[in-house]
């Protein structure tokens, strides 16, 4: 939980300050659209590549399987004029191959990891040059309506993921409510309460994704525009809607294309009396921590407002934002995440039984921030399909099948999990599999969105990002410890950072440097709140000790 919550508050202040800091070029539709697909793609990877480092392993080839899954994809195509699924076939075939053998040499040989890997690394570069004689290839444009869909696809719009997920939410909540029903339960008009309440939230999101459809006039969406914080206008005109992206002939592109922002706005407003209702609370179990908690949070939040509009008015003057700037810019944005995150970690700790109303005003938070986004006018991009299928299916397995388990244990102690009767090696060989298979999705991904697969350099340092999601994202280097939502997002921060140095204008010779310094700057703090919360336990295991001993005396 803490170490999710870490990352995602990382990745929240990351999107935050690169908007303010860009002037708003962060979320614009093409910029989001571009995120989303290559967040999918690396988030893939860094899913495949957790399953390893769980089990204490490391895997050194990815980059270059990706290069060589590329360079086969091109030559059964294009020179041997195989089938897309007899190509397909081959590359999955060929990446569970590597796999498997990456797995046997590290159990039945012996070997370690970094080794087998480190030389998987350059055999797989190595036959990626050689079989392609070292040149260029690409699918032109033969697949751009077939295959190339599964990379450049967009299926549908981002407002059918709020109807299905609000459906989805308020069909959980009338579960529950009739659960509790059937087995008379005595669970309280607060209980009840909670889940009606929650149904309430989940079809007005469900509601805010189909007002998309539907065909208000401009003025009516301007008249409903006008108590919220949505960014409708066009920049030259504050009268009219942004009209370069209207088109009445289009559905998708009428004035009601804003209603989901807007209804989203409307709908996160409340989340403003819940916090403040979760605050008195709060302050009423633990005056000094919530105290500190509401400090920070409420000094950061103005302290980045006024920051944010010296920043917009250095834009609107088309002068540069200066160091000054970005250090204020980041400063109190740093603080008021830093009070967020104490604000969210100390009411789940100390009021348990408002869990509930804390879930409930976060995803009324999160409908308010996406509204200041246009993500609703963004089409889903289809890796991002790929990406939420496998990372469903990853969460199941290894959180709720005796096989993740199994892994989970081996990580923690190989000889201990030995002895108590776990098939190690298969375990072992079972991670380095499906992280070659999910190389192999991801390659095809990769090998379909770029078009153009150059064998010395295609997939160079991927796996650098996918370990560095992986372990920001939580899993344990020593092994035995990991999370798929963690890894997703770890793939996202890192996307967002690499990101922001093309939008601030950063020099790309920094970039390996500065993604470099805010992974360690990350591993950093994790170990530092690891060592806090052992000091913790260990003061409050000796507290326990010691009362224990004062009452029983004898």
């Amino acid at each position: 939980m803490n170490k999710i919550m870490g990352i995602l508050m990382l990745l929240v202040f990351a999107c935050i300050a690169t908007n303010i800091l860009s002037g708003g070029n962060f979320v614009i539709p093409f910029n989001l659209q571009n995120l989303m697909v290559r967040t999918s793609m690396f988030g893939i990877i860094g899913i495949g590549v957790a399953f390893v480092i769980i089990t204490g392993g490391i895997d050194l080839s990815i980059g270059s399987m990706i290069g060589l899954i590329g360079c086969l994809m091109t030559l059964s195509l294009m020179k041997w004029e195989f089938s897309i699924a007899t190509t397909l076939l081959i590359v999955l075939v060929v990446s569970v191959g590597l796999g498997v053998l990456h797995g046997v040499l590290i159990t039945k040989a012996h070997l370690q990891p970094f080794v087998v890997t480190l030389c998987g690394l350059l055999i797989y570069r190595g036959a990626a040059r050689w079989i392609t004689d070292d040149a260029t290839g690409g699918f032109g444009q033969d697949y751009n309506e077939s295959l190339r869909l599964l990379a450049t696809g967009r299926p549908f719009s981002t407002s059918a993921v709020l109807i299905v997920l609000g459906i989805a939410a308020a069909l959980y909540c009338i579960g529950r409510i009739s659960k509790a029903a059937t087995d008379h339960e005595q669970t309280g008009g607060n209980t009840n309460g909670k889940w009606i309440f929650g149904i309430v939230i989940s079809v007005g999101v469900a509601l805010s994704g189909t007002s998309r459809f539907y065909n208000f006039s401009e003025q009516t969406v301007l008249n409903l525009a006008n108590y919220t914080s949505v960014e409708i206008y066009n920049k030259f005109d504050s009268e009219k809607l942004d009209i370069k992206t209207l088109d009445e002939s289009h559905p998708e592109k009428r004035p009601s294309q804003f209603m989901p922002e807007i209804s989203l706005n409307y709908l996160g407003y409340l989340a403003l009396p819940l916090a403040i209702a979760l605050a008195i609370f709060f302050l009423q179990v633990d005056r000094k921590t919530a105290g500190l908690a509401i400090l920070l949070l409420v000094s950061g939040a103005a302290a980045t407002y006024f920051s944010s509009n010296q920043v917009q008015k250095l834009f609107a003057n088309r002068q540069d934002i200066g160091m000054a700037s970005i250090l204020k810019v980041t400063l109190s944005l740093g603080v008021f995440i830093l009070g967020l995150d104490r604000f969210l970690k100390g009411v789940y700790k100390a009021l348990p039984e408002r869990r509930g109303l804390l879930v409930i005003t976060c995803v009324l938070a999160m409908c308010w921030l996406v509204s200041q986004t246009p993500i609703c006018r963004v089409l889903v991009p289809a890796p991002m399909i790929f990406l939420t299928v496998i990372a469903i299916a990853a969460a199941i397995f290894l959180n709720q099948t005796i096989y993740g388990r199994y892994l989970l244990a081996l990580g923690n102690n190989e000889t201990a999990a030995r002895l108590s009767g776990i098939n190690t090696d298969r375990m072992i060989i079972l991670a380095y599999v499906i992280c070659a298979f999910c190389t192999a999705i991801s390659g095809i991904l990769f090998a379909l969105d770029g078009n153009s697969i150059q064998p010395a350099g295609h997939g160079n340092f991927y796996e650098l990002y996918a370990i560095a999601a992986a372990v920001l994202g939580g899993c344990s280097l020593r092994g035995g410890e990991g999370s798929i939502a963690g890894v997703v997002i770890g793939a996202a921060v890192m996307r967002v950072l690499y990101n922001s140095i093309t939008l601030l204008k950063i020099p790309t010779t920094l970039e390996f440097a500065i993604i470099g310094v805010v992974i360690m700057i990350g591993v950093l703090a994790d170990e530092a709140v690891k060592k806090l919360n052992h000091k913790k336990r260990q003061q409050e295991e000796v507290l326990r000790v010691s009362l224990v001993d004062e009452t029983n005396p004898d």
